[in-house]
């Protein structure tokens, strides 16, 4: 019972979480384990289909992604002031999605997390949770940011593209929209 109650105050100090009542956290909490992972080890595999969300409470992780020659480190991610979360993205997608996880998530340093279950999600949102919607509806707000920051940083690459006279400044967008149709 103390790890229980241990797992909702560490879900409960996340954006994603909080707010949620303590009976929707345990809602939450009846798939949810406590894991760790060293330093190196993998969260979450670029292009394979997503089974876990993470919510960070001690170390840092790292998001890699695949790119011509090797991976690029995107960001860093810390649980400094508060838990973080990765892998939510996951969640929201459909068994059938041909799409797997869109980057690697790898630790940093030795992480301490909670892992929260895709298939535990999608069952309680068949069972209309109100948990699982306020948490959909929490994931879609943050992947919605996340796509206002990621134009605006578009926009200025195509700026300091034109700045420059880059000549494949016309490919660049047909491979833009064209990646972003799909």
């Amino acid at each position: 019972m103390a790890e229980r109650a241990d797992v909702i105050e560490k879900l409960s100090r996340t954006e994603l979480f909080g707010g949620l009542s303590e009976e929707e956290l345990l809602e939450f909490c009846e798939n949810a384990q406590t894991v760790e992972f060293a330093a190196g080890e993998e969260l979450i595999r670029e292009g394979r289909e997503p089974g876990y969300m993470f919510v960070v409470t001690r170390g840092s992780v790292e998001v890699v992604k695949k790119v011509r020659r090797g991976e690029r480190v995107l960001a860093t991610l810390a649980a400094t002031d508060r838990p973080t979360v990765v892998g939510e993205r996951g969640l929201l997608l459909a068994s059938d999605s041909a799409e797997g996880a869109s980057a690697t998530v790898r630790a940093a340093s030795r992480v301490e997390a909670v892992r929260l279950s895709r298939k535990r999600f999608k069952e309680m949102v068949r069972a209309e949770s109100p948990a699982a919607f306020k948490v959909s509806y929490r994931i879609s707000k943050t992947l919605a940011r996340r796509l206002v920051s990621l134009d605006e940083e578009v926009v200025a690459a195509i700026r300091e593209l034109e700045s420059r006279g880059e000549v494949d400044l016309e490919a660049f967008r047909d491979r833009l929209v064209t990646d972003w149709m799909r």
